[in-house]
C-alpha cells in the first residue's frame, strides 16, 4: 500500500490496530526459549503467527510486526545483529501469509540508550541504527512504520529522520507520557507535537505508560494542537504485581469507554498496548471500525520548541524577543573562554537573558581558530538542558548550521539565509530536512538594496526557492534589514515600508530585525533602539533580535524625528544627547575671522554649504590657495578625528565634516586643476567575498576621507582577485579589508597571498568584529585596526613615509 492510499483511507474511516504483542507472548510463556521477543520470528515463527492471527480475526486493519526491538544496538547486545534482516523479513512475511490484504506496520522503538547529552549515544549513531531497521522494513514490504513507546525526544527525532530517508510509506510517530503530559526526560506533549510535525510525519500519537482514560485526556490535547491524523494506543491500565505476576487492572469496558472518548476528540487510528488482548481489539472493532473520523478545527498555531517546552509564537505579545548576547563578537574574554571550550559564560548569559524576558536565544559560536561545528554542537546540547526557551542557531558555516539544528531536541530557527543562489541551495534543504523556521535576509550578491521594492523582489526570489524545495512559506521569517540612521537616514523608512507591504502580500511570513543596528555610531543608542522598535512593531514586526537587559519602553520624539528623516544630520538629536554642539566657533563674529579660520571652522562644524563661498574668496586672496585649503581642512579633520575617538563627536559629525572636506577639495581641484594634489593618497576599502556587512567599512571610509584620503570603496562581497586587480591599476597606499564573520576571514589571507605573489607594494590592513591582531599576524597582514581611528592612524603613518 502506498502512502497516498493509506492517508486517503485515514480521511474517510477509522482504522483499528492490533493489541499487545509482548504481554501476550509473555502470558503464553512463549518467551522462555529466546533472548528477546524478536528472535521468535526466526526460531519459533508459529508462536508469532498465532498472535498475529488472533488480532486479524478480532478485526484489526493494521498489524504491528514483531520488530519492536529489532534495531542494531539491541540486536548487537544479544548477539543477533547478523540475523537482523532475517528477523525483520520474517516479521513481515508471517503477517502476509495470514492475510495478504492486512496493513503491515513495521514496529520501531527505542534502542534503550539516551542520546548526548543525557547519555553517551551520539545522534548520528542513533540515526544509523534506525536507518538500518527502516531500510529493511522497506526492502521486505512493510506498508507503514509506527515509531512507538519513545521516551526521549532526540531519539524520536533520529528515528523519524531515519525512517523518512529510508522508507517510502507513511510514518506514524508516537511517544509515551505520564498523566501530567510530560515524558520521563522532561518533554511536554506540545514539544513532541512541534518536533514530529516539523519533521513531516504522516500521523502522530500516544501509546503505553498510563491507563486508557488518562491517555484519552492527553490525546484530547494532541487533537486540539495538530491537523495530522492521530493514533491512540493505551495500556489496559497501569500494571500491578500480584502473586509475582504482572496484571493489568482495566476491563475491556473501561478500555472501550476511553477509546470512544479518544474517538470523539478526533482520533483516526485506535488500538491497544500492554495488557490489551484480542478480546479488547474485537470490542474496539465492533464499536469503531470503519466509522468516519470526527472533524477537528485547529486554531492557527506557530510552535517553536525545546526539549521540555513549546511556545506558540502567535500567542506571545509582539514583539517576540530573541536574546542576542550569546555571541563572541567584540568580546575578547568570551572568545578566550570559548577557545578553551569553556561554556560557563554562555550558560550564565542564557539564564540571565531568559530571566530578563528573552523568549528565544540566538546562539553564535563564531570564534577565529576554533572548531565551530564542535563548539556549536556542544553549546546547543548544554543550553537546551538548562533553559526552557527555543534556540536560534546562528552561523554562516553551513556544516555548523546543520550540526547545530540536528542536535536541537526541539524546533529551532536558523539564522540565516539570503538571496544568494548558492546560499539558498545550501541552506533551504537543511531547514526543510530538520523542520526549522528560517530567517531570510533580503540581500543578495549585490548587497543591501536601497529601496523597499528591491528588498521585496529578493523576498519573492527566496519564496520561489522555498516553493521549489517544498519548504512552507509560513516557516520563512523575513529580515528587511535596518541600517544605521546616522549613515543612512533615508533607509529607515524604506525598511518600514517593505515590512508593511510584506505583511500584505506575504501574510504567512513573519518579520524580524536586528534592532540595535539602527543606532550605530550615535550616543544614547537605547533611546533610538527603543523608539525604533515601536515603529517596527507598528509596521508588523514579529521577532526582535535585542539585548534583553536593555530598557525597551522609551519612546522619544527627538529619536522619532531622526528616524523619520526629519532631523537632517541628527542635529537636534545630537544637541540633546551628546556633548556635541554645532556652535563651536569662538564668540568673535564669523566675519571678523580670517578666511583660513572660516574654512577651518566650516569643516570642523560640517558646514558644507559655506565652504564654496569661502573658497572663492580664498582663491582670490591667497598666493597659494591649495596650501591654505590643505592645511586648514586637514587641521580641522584631525580635530574631528580626535573628538570622534573621545566620543565627543559621533558618526553624523564624521560624515558631515567629511562632506565639507570633500566639497573643499573638489572645488579647489576644479578651479586650480591640481588633481594630483587633491588627496593625500588613495586607499582601497572592501568587504571580502562572502560577507555582506558594510557598516564598519563605511565608517572607516568616512574617517579616512575626513583626513583627506581618496577612498575607493569596492563594496561588499568582493572577490579577492578583483581587489588585487584594482590595486595593480591604481597603486594605493593601502588595502583596507573588512570581515564580520569568521567564515569569511580566510578570504583576507587569500588577498595577502595574492598581493605577495603579484609583488604589489601596497599595505594590507584588516579589521572587523571577528578579526583579531593575532589573526592579522598569522596571515601576514601589515596591520590590524580595531576601529576607524586605528585604521586612519596607521594609514597616516604610511602616507608620511
Amino acid at each position: 500500500m502506498n502512502k497516498s492510499n493509506f492517508l486517503n483511507m485515514l480521511k474517510n474511516r477509522v482504522l483499528i490496530m492490533s493489541g499487545a504483542m509482548g504481554t501476550e507472548l509473555q502470558k503464553k510463556k512463549y518467551l522462555d526459549d529466546v533472548t528477546i521477543p524478536e528472535e521468535l520470528n526466526i526460531k519459533f515463527p508459529e508462536r508469532v503467527s498465532e498472535i498475529y492471527s488472533s488480532y486479524i480475526n478480532a478485526g484489526a486493519d493494521i498489524v504491528l510486526t514483531n520488530t519492536f526491538g529489532a534495531n542494531s544496538i539491541t540486536l548487537q547486545q544479544h548477539k543477533l545483529l547478523d540475523k537482523a534482516e532475517d528477523i525483520i523479513k520474517a516479521g513481515i512475511d508471517l503477517t502476509r501469509k495470514i492475510s495478504p490484504h492486512i496493513i503491515v506496520a513495521g514496529d520501531v522503538s527505542s534502542t534503550g540508550e539516551y542520546i548526548e547529552p543525557l547519555g553517551t549515544l551520539s545522534f548520528d549513531d542513533a540515526y544509523k541504527t534506525f536507518a538500518l531497521q527502516s531500510s529493511l522494513l522497506q526492502k521486505h514490504g512493510a506498508d507503514i512504520i509506527i515509531i512507538e513507546t519513545m521516551t526521549e525526544i532526540k531519539e524520536t527525532k533520529a528515528a523519524i529522520l531515519a525512517a523518512k530517508d529510508n522508507f517510502e510509506g507513511a510514518i506514524i510517530a508516537t511517544m509515551t507520557f505520564s498523566a501530567d503530559g510530560t515524558a520521563v526526560t522532561g518533554t511536554d506533549l506540545k514539544s513532541f507535537i512541534t518536533m514530529a510535525e516539523s519533521l513531516g510525519v504522516d500521523a502522530i500519537g500516544l501509546n503505553c505508560s498510563i491507563g486508557s482514560m488518562e491517555l484519552a485526556e492527553l490525546v484530547k490535547v494532541l487533537c486540539e494542537n495538530t491537523n495530522l491524523p492521530v493514533s491512540f494506543k493505551p495500556n489496559a491500565g497501569i500494571p500491578e504485581l500480584i502473586n509475582h505476576e504482572t496484571k493489568f487492572p482495566e476491563t475491556k469496558e473501561e478500555f472501550i469507554e476511553a477509546s470512544l472518548k479518544a474517538y470523539s476528540y478526533g482520533t483516526n487510528i485506535l488500538g491497544g498496548c500492554c495488557g490489551t488482548t484480542p478480546e479488547f481489539i474485537k470490542s474496539l472493532s465492533n464499536e469503531l471500525k470503519n466509522k468516519s473520523p470526527k472533524r477537528r478545527k485547529i486554531k492557527n498555531k506557530y510552535f517553536l520548541s525545546t526539549r521540555i517546552k513549546a511556545i506558540d509564537i502567535n500567542e506571545i505579545k509582539r514583539p517576540v524577543f530573541i536574546g542576542e548576547r550569546i555571541n563572541p563578537t567584540n568580546r575578547k574574554k568570551f572568545q578566550e573562554e570559548l577557545s578553551k571550550n569553556n561554556l560557563s559564560t554562555i550558560k550564565d548569559e542564557a539564564r540571565s537573558q531568559v530571566q530578563s524576558n528573552a523568549n528565544l536565544l540566538d546562539v553564535n559560536m563564531g570564534v577565529p581558530g576554533v572548531d565551530e561545528v564542535k563548539l556549536l554542537v556542544n553549546a546547543v546540547n548544554q543550553l537546551q538542558e538548562i533553559v526552557p526557551v527555543p534556540l536560534c542557531i546562528d552561523s554562516s558555516t553551513i556544516s555548523a548550521l546543520e550540526q547545530g539544528v540536528k542536535n536541537c531536541a526541539g524546533r529551532p530557527i536558523i539564522n540565516s539565509v539570503n538571496g544568494e543562489q548558492a546560499k539558498l541551495n545550501a541552506i533551504l534543504p537543511i531547514a526543510k530536512r530538520y523542520g526549522t523556521a528560517l530567517i531570510a535576509l533580503t540581500t543578495d550578491d549585490n548587497g543591501i538594496p536601497k529601496t523597499a521594492q528591491e528588498r521585496l523582489n529578493i523576498a519573492k526570489k527566496i519564496l520561489n526557492f522555498a516553493d521549489h524545495y517544498n519548504f512552507e512559506r509560513k516557516n520563512i521569517i523575513f529580515d528587511y534589514l535596518v541600517l544605521s540612521v546616522s549613515s543612512s537616514p533615508e533607509q529607515i523608512q524604506e525598511t518600514l515600508k517593505a515590512m508593511k507591504e510584506s505583511k500584505k502580500i506575504y501574510p504567512d511570513c513573519k518579520l524580524v530585525l536586528g534592532v540595535s543596528n539602527v543606532s550605530f555610531g550615535l550616543p544614547s543608542r537605547q533611546t533610538i533602539n527603543s523608539t525604533f522598535l515601536k515603529m517596527a512593531v507598528d509596521a508588523g514586526l514579529d521577532f526582535a533580535i535585542v539585548n534583553p537587559y536593555a530598557k525597551w519602553d522609551i519612546d522619544d520624539h527627538l529619536a522619532k524625528n531622526l528616524l523619520e528623516n526629519k532631523d537632517k544630520g541628527a542635529t537636534n538629536y545630537m544637541k540633546a544627547f551628546s556633548s556635541f554642539s554645532k556652535q563651536v566657533l569662538p564668540k568673535t563674529e564669523t566675519k571678523k575671522l580670517s578666511l583660513d579660520k572660516q574654512l577651518y571652522f566650516s569643516v570642523l562644524n560640517g558646514n558644507k554649504e559655506s565652504v564654496i563661498n569661502i573658497l572663492d574668496k580664498i582663491i582670490e586672496s591667497y598666493d597659494n590657495p591649495f596650501k591654505t585649503v590643505n592645511d586648514n581642512v586637514l587641521k580641522a579633520l584631525n580635530i574631528v578625528g580626535e573628538r570622534f575617538a573621545a566620543k565627543e563627536y559621533f558618526l553624523p559629525q564624521i560624515i558631515m565634516s567629511a562632506q565639507a572636506a570633500q566639497a573643499a577639495f573638489s572645488t579647489i581641484k576644479t578651479i586650480l586643476k591640481r588633481e594630483e594634489t587633491s588627496s593625500v593618497g588613495k586607499v582601497i576599502m572592501a568587504t571580502v567575498k562572502g560577507d555582506m556587512h558594510d557598516i564598519g567599512k563605511n565608517i572607516v571610509g568616512a574617517v579616512l576621507e575626513s583626513y583627506g584620503f581618496e577612498v575607493i570603496d569596492m563594496g561588499i562581497n568582493v572577490d579577492a582577485q578583483e581587489i588585487i586587480d584594482k590595486a595593480n591599476e591604481i597603486n594605493p597606499l593601502a588595502i583596507g579589508l573588512s570581515a564580520l564573520m569568521t567564515t569569511t576571514m580566510p578570504e583576507m589571507e587569500t588577498i595577502v597571498k595574492l598581493r605577495d605573489m603579484n609583488h604589489i607594494p601596497t599595505k594590507v590592513i584588516i579589521g572587523g568584529a571577528a578579526v583579531t591582531e593575532k589573526f592579522a599576524k598569522e596571515i601576514r597582514a601589515d596591520a590590524y585596526a580595531r576601529d576607524a581611528m586605528g585604521a586612519a592612524s596607521y594609514i597616516k603613518t604610511i602616507q608620511k613615509r
